[in-house]
């Protein structure tokens, strides 16, 4: 089945069923209008039940998007290290909009609305990982292991909102929309407060434990007008794939069929692999309030986060390449099953890799009369780096090698006839690089907020101030490359055997079972054989630093607006909302070189931008009933291009063809309007339907151009990003939770809470056969499940996760390479032994789905891997 299909989304029929919804939803408040006046009836006769656990969860999240003027949607936990999932970005996807991509064995990174151009906040205040916008981390996949969102322990957060639709105030910067994560202040607590908990965890694919402690102190001081609080946490985790991959994926052939005319689609790089990755976490948030008087307010906030990666990975594989014989070609085209000569590859990888950030914040609040004053100084730093030392063992000759990648579950069979990896009789040492990546980032930003609060009958406050931030990012990074093609015989033992019988759940080729590897506490980076190499090798072994990919960009940036707040009442309903303007200004500097690779001479390449872009905005909530809720919002949105594209480095070759980035890259803009129908029907308990349109103007997409370069006597052919054609996004969301405390015997201390999106886009993104393709990352359907149980002193919940078939990212051979759908199970139950301590269980990825992923058509199989299910078990204590 090719899932090139287009989709023909009609707006406004969406548009009509939820102006419908929200007529039902009037009609049905009468009943809860009937309920209350009830409950107002015995409110003296009931006692005040405080909730806690995951209804208390659900319940603040509710309150959260209720009394919100703008479109947001909040997960709380209701004590800290409570967050009600494994990592923040898992959390994330119970939102309804937001899908998860996830990296070994947990998620990783968001899109929001099918957009990954999204801001991450930290109190209120921007964070970016050590690469700049668009980062992944310092990862050696296609996937990511190392986002911002996965370095934040879950422990240490209070509560997640995310912001779909921007008001003026509100930072720049997100297409999709604004996550903040919050911590706990000090304040929020009278007086003394300990939280410790510890976890242990075991992976059984990997078949490793883990561990986890967090420690949480806050105490107030002078009538609780000084608060100090420190919260830690330190986990060490094994995260395991095996399975398929490939580097190179798919690209077409021509020599396949007798008919050069003919392209056949052919699987480059097949690869079965292992990746062990150790990771250790550590997390700590420092904080000092202190209500100085009833008009002024001063806080300190400290947030450090880092991740120590050590990854090993090993993987058998082939090039495929001519000579093909018993062939078999799909209908599509695809190449599924033949006969080769080839050698035959065992490969070792060994990635440690590390990445951290420090973000601190000093700021203030300050209340007279009919002002209010804020302003923050704040500082992030984030640093990582990365190292990779791949060495591969190849047969002296070819082998007999018969693949067939219908044969089993997407798991390609591969036979590799008469080699034999186990031996270093008849193998090589074909290949080593040593390369490093190492990325800092500076981010300081000063805010200065007024606000005018009126007692008019319509406007109740203007808000006005601006922002400042100066943002720098350094990217250095070398490459040394060797291919020195030494018999193993003829060299030291740096060699050890690896094994693992049930590699893949037995569903890979015999030969992954056992082959060599090099020995990790034998090798030492290209150094460890510089004895044995020529002048050639042993100068690429000594390089210490590549210009062309090295950058260093410079952004500052001026925000300024203004937003005015109004609350009324409009023929008998209540209204609310805002309208504003915020003005963004941004001075790029990009430094990088254009290097031409014949003569080694790399030239300073420096380029300045300048920016300017007016944003207004506008949301207006009305209270059809005091359960009922419709919300209106239209703003313009911009974000800048990731970090990595505004390079000014350029790599040329002998041909006058090169590749770099392109610091002059518009920003991505976006119209954007947002309806939502809202029904509150119980405390905890909400159905909502919302639909929303995007209007994208520019995509980037690449292209190749001509261009001027320094001391080139001829225009040179650059592969580099540019701003494309326009675009757009539109889609339905719906979200119904709900706490059945109506219901029957036990069914009264269960609930539910439930999420569907469609995502559809049109874009200017084709394939090399002219086909569209949607944006990278959007699932079109997306189903988020939770249920639950809770009593006094137990609770358990089932949380459900389903993702439509997405596209990853455009292949060799200009194909889309799709992930297929994708389901997820996980578990917690907790139990409280009393007031002071309490036991939580939880089981993750319990349905074990395996991440599959297609060149083009689904019999092109190129990605199938597993990572095994993840119990924790933990131990808190709260006095």
């Amino acid at each position: 089945m090719n899932n090139l299909k287009k989709h023909n989304f009609k707006l406004n029929k969406i548009t009509k069923s939820c102006i419908a919804m929200s007529a039902v939803m009037l009609a049905f408040s009468g009943y809860t209008q009937e309920q209350k006046a009830e409950t107002e009836q015995s409110a003296e006769e009931v006692e005040l039940i405080q909730v806690t656990g995951i209804r208390s969860q659900l319940t603040q999240a509710v309150a959260t998007k209720r009394d919100s003027v703008q479109f947001v949607d909040a997960i709380s936990a209701d004590d800290m290290g409570k967050l009600p999932d494994t990592n923040v970005a898992e959390s994330l996807q119970r939102v309804s909009g937001v899908q998860l991509e996830r990296g070994i064995g947990e998620g990783s990174t968001i899109s929001i609305r099918g957009l990954s151009q999204n801001v991450i906040l930290v109190n209120g205040r921007q964070v970016t990982t050590a690469g700049g916008r668009g980062d992944k981390g310092p990862d050696t996949l296609e996937s990511s292991s190392y986002s911002m969102l996965s370095l934040i322990p879950s422990s240490l957060v209070s509560s997640l909102e995310v912001s779909k639709l921007p008001s003026a105030s509100q930072i720049e910067g997100a297409l999709g929309g604004v996550v903040n994560i919050k911590t706990r202040r000090p304040l929020d607590n009278d007086g003394q407060k300990i939280v410790a908990s510890a976890t242990g965890s075991y992976n059984d694919l990997s078949k490793d434990n883990g561990s986890e402690v967090s420690v949480y102190y806050s105490n107030s001081f002078l009538d609780n007008t000084l608060g100090i609080q420190v919260a830690a946490s330190r986990a060490s985790s094994t995260f395991q794939e095996e399975g398929l991959n490939t580097f190179s994926g798919y690209s077409y052939d021509t020599s396949v069929t007798a008919d050069p005319n003919e392209e056949t689609l052919v699987f480059n790089d097949m690869r079965y692999w292992e990746i062990n990755d150790k990771r250790e976490k550590t997390g700590l948030n420092a904080m000092i309030q202190w209500q100085a008087s009833d008009s002024l307010e001063l806080y300190l906030d400290s947030f450090y986060s880092k991740v120590d990666s050590d990854r090993d990975r090993f993987w058998t594989g082939f090039w495929t390449c001519c000579g093909y014989e018993n062939t078999e070609i799909s209908d599509n085209g695809v190449l599924t099953s033949a006969s080769i000569n080839r050698p035959v590859q065992a490969n070792t990888e060994y990635a440690p890799a590390y990445m951290e950030f420090t973000s601190t914040a000093l700021g203030f609040k300050w209340f007279a009369e009919d002002w209010e004053v804020a302003g923050e100084l704040a500082r992030t730093d984030s640093t990582s780096n990365s190292q990779q030392d791949f060495m591969r063992f190849q047969t002296a000759e070819a082998a007999a090698v018969d693949f067939d990648l219908l044969a089993g579950d997407d798991a390609p069979d591969v036979i590799f006839g008469g080699a034999d990896l186990t031996s270093p009789d008849g193998l090589n040492l074909a290949i080593v690089y040593d390369n490093t990546s190492y990325n800092e980032n500076v981010d300081t930003a000063v805010r200065l907020d007024f606000t005018r609060y009126f007692d008019g009958d319509f406007f109740t406050s203007v808000e006005f101030g601006g922002r400042a931030n100066s943002f720098e990012t350094d990217h250095d990074y070398v490459a040394r490359a060797i291919t020195p093609n030494f018999a193993l015989t003829d060299l030291p033992q740096i060699y050890t055997m690896y094994n693992n019988n049930n590699f893949f759940s037995g569903d890979g080729p015999a030969v992954n079972h056992q082959y060599l590897i090099v020995d990790k506490n034998k090798w030492q980076g290209c150094t460890t054989l510089s004895e044995y190499y020529d002048e050639a090798q042993a100068a690429e072994c000594a390089t210490t630093h590549d210009l062309s990919p090295s950058y260093n960009i410079t952004e500052d940036l001026i925000a300024l607006y203004t937003q005015a707040n109004f609350s009324s009442e409009v023929g008998g309903y209540a209204i609310s909302g805002n309208f504003g303007v915020r003005y963004v200004q941004r001075d790029l500097t990009s430094e990088g070189h254009s290097e031409d690779v014949t003569t080694g001479v790399a030239t300073p390449f420096t380029t300045k931008v300048s920016h300017s872009e007016l944003l207004p905005s506008a949301v207006v909530k009305m209270d059809l009933t005091d359960d009922v809720v419709l919300r209106f919002g239209a703003a313009r949105t911009l974000t800048f291009p990731d970090t990595s594209d505004l390079s000014s480095g350029i790599f040329v070759r002998g041909d006058f063809t090169a590749n770099g980035g392109n610091p002059e890259l518009d920003p991505f803009v976006i119209n954007q309007i947002d309806f939502s129908a809202e029904w509150y029907f119980g405390e905890s308990s909400i159905l909502s339907a919302g639909v929303f349109y995007k209007d994208v103007e520019s995509f980037i997409v690449n292209t190749i151009q001509p261009r001027d370069l320094p001391n080139y006597s001829q225009q040179v052919f650059v592969e580099q990003p540019i701003n494309g054609e326009s675009g757009t996004i539109q889609g339905l969301e719906v979200l119904y939770q709900q706490a059945f405390t109506s219901l029957p015997g036990f069914l009264k201390d269960t609930g539910v809470m439930a999420t569907y999106s469609y995502i559809d886009s049109e874009t200017p993104f084709e394939d090399g056969r002219g086909n569209s393709l949607p944006i990278p990352g959007l699932s079109e359907n997306n189903v988020n499940m939770v249920v639950y149980y809770e009593v006094e002193s137990f609770g358990m919940r089932l949380a459900y996760n389903w993702r439509d078939s997405y596209l990853g990212y455009l292949g060799a051979g200009d194909n889309g390479v799709f992930y297929e759908s994708y389901q997820d199970l996980a578990a917690t139950a907790n139990y409280k032994i009393n007031d002071n301590v309490s036991l939580n269980f939880q089981a993750v990825n319990l349905l074990d789905t395996r991440q599959k992923q297609y060149a083009a058509y689904q019999e092109a199989i190129q990605r199938n891997v597993e990572f095994g299910r993840t119990y924790k078990l933990s131990v808190s204590v709260n006095f």
